[in-house]
């Protein structure tokens, strides 16, 4: 299938963004270390290799709000306001599962991996596990709802969204990039491939560690249909049948971080994302963007 015109004007803006931090690193130059913004933190972090399994473990406790995405109600109770999280960074020779700790998890999601080139400024990695979409199901929309709502009740789950495929990571100063080449060729779910593209900045004032990044995530018609599309036996009067087509996603987080103490960190993340009209045009979809703010504390082993 061609792309049409439109849709290829709506990638340019992310595209030219891209392209010119890529090409532009000097710009960009700090005397900060090179971090990567929080939810993307530990991809970047990981390039050693040990015959030892070595983890971190960490739990993190966030006060978060969060524009309303799916077509189903938004946050209401105190609780759907808050978030308790659980995550482990793990380890063994040249294998990885890093978790993202970013406040409700929206910008990126557990990788497992395994590390197949590591120098001092690139590395490549076999996506053994990667995800990039949330989980929706009948009773998992913009919240966690113990009974389903009626805009969503009668889908299907669309978890379990599962991908392999190489990851190529470039380091320069304190800016990393990285491009994933992932698919789905076992057709656990979609069937689909994804080109995922990020660059990351970090900055260092005082003991302050502030991070930004900005992505671009490219998908097939397949996958977008997983994701976005209403089959017919989903369909209701309220929720027409639909099938989607190519889409993309761009982002943009900042995060940051201050030492309480050894063992205890202040954190606060803002992420932004904008999703092309195959995914808001879906039934399914209440809006084409999503910002989510959250403050909380971690506590790291």
């Amino acid at each position: 299938m061609l792309l049409d015109s439109g849709y290829l004007r709506s990638l340019l803006t992310p595209l030219l963004v891209l392209g010119f931090l890529l090409l532009s690193p000097s710009i960009l130059a700090s005397d900060a270390k090179p971090k990567t913004p929080d939810s993307k933190r530990e991809k970047v972090n990981s390039s050693k290799e040990t015959d030892l399994f070595e983890f971190t473990l960490y739990l993190r406790f966030d006060a978060f709000v969060k524009t309303q995405l799916y077509s189903d109600p938004n946050q209401s109770d105190i609780v759907d306001y808050l978030d308790l999280f659980i995550g482990i960074d793990a380890y063994y020779g040249a294998f990885f599962l890093e978790t993202s700790n970013q406040a409700n998890h929206v910008s990126s999601n557990s990788t497992f991996g395994y590390r197949i080139y590591n120098e001092s400024d690139i590395q490549i990695d076999v996506l053994l596990g990667q995800s990039y979409l949330e989980n929706i199901s009948e009773n998992k929309g913009n919240i966690y709802r113990s009974k389903p709502s009626s805009e969503l009740k009668g889908i299907r789950d669309r978890s379990g969204e599962l991908n392999q495929g190489l990851r190529f990571t470039k380091y320069y100063q304190n800016q990393a990039w990285w491009v994933d080449f992932a698919a789905d060729p076992f057709r656990f779910s979609h069937g689909g491939y994804i080109v995922d593209a990020y660059i990351a900045q970090a900055y260092q004032l005082y003991n302050w560690e502030l991070q930004t990044g900005l992505g671009l995530t490219l998908f097939s018609k397949e996958v977008v249909d997983y994701q976005a599309g209403v089959l017919e036996y989903e369909a209701t009067p309220s929720r027409p049948a639909y099938r989607a087509g190519f889409g993309h996603r761009y982002s943009f987080d900042l995060s940051a971080q201050y030492p309480l103490s050894e063992s205890w960190v202040f954190v606060a993340s803002l992420s932004t994302k904008h999703y092309s009209d195959s995914f808001a045009e879906s039934p399914i979809y209440g809006s084409n963007k999503q910002t989510n703010f959250g403050v909380g504390i971690m506590y790291v082993w």
